[in-house]
């Protein structure tokens, strides 16, 4: 018991050092202090992450631990059952059929311009910018 307590307060400690590291590099924008960075580098051990991965993959919005498309897709990738394709991606929607090995799963799932618009979210800059790139992400989450 004792061995492990002390290896869990060694493996925080190792942790609150990096992320002091990565939060006073000034490379991540959304992680100021280290109290952030921390929180983003614990979320992602949960998930199997390294700490950079976290940090550039993680994001606290609203108070609220949200992974990237990127990250999802990775998990997804990498969980050795799961996988997707992409059966379209462009300027106006993305649709994505979801599979566990060799099988299909339904219903395909999908993500328009046209979803987008009626959750009003187009007047963000992402959303001017990067239309496929966001309609893979809510895609993805979706």
């Amino acid at each position: 018991m004792t061995q492990a307590l002390s290896t869990d307060v060694k493996g925080f400690t190792e942790t609150m050092n990096i992320g002091k590291i990565l939060a006073q590099s000034g490379f991540f924008a959304d992680s100021k202090d280290a109290a952030h960075a921390v929180t983003k580098i614990l979320a992602g051990q949960e998930l199997g992450l390294g700490p950079f991965a976290s940090m550039t993959g993680i994001y606290i919005v609203k108070g609220r631990v949200t992974l990237s498309a990127n990250i999802m897709a990775s998990i997804i990738k990498r969980s050795g059952r799961y996988s997707y394709r992409i059966t379209r991606l462009d300027d106006t929607g993305c649709v994505l059929v979801f599979t566990d090995g060799s099988k299909d799963l339904t219903p395909e799932v999908s993500f328009t311009i046209e979803d987008a618009r009626k959750a009003e979210l187009l007047a963000g800059d992402n959303w001017k910018k990067y239309p496929r790139n966001m309609l893979f992400a809510r895609a993805l989450s979706n």
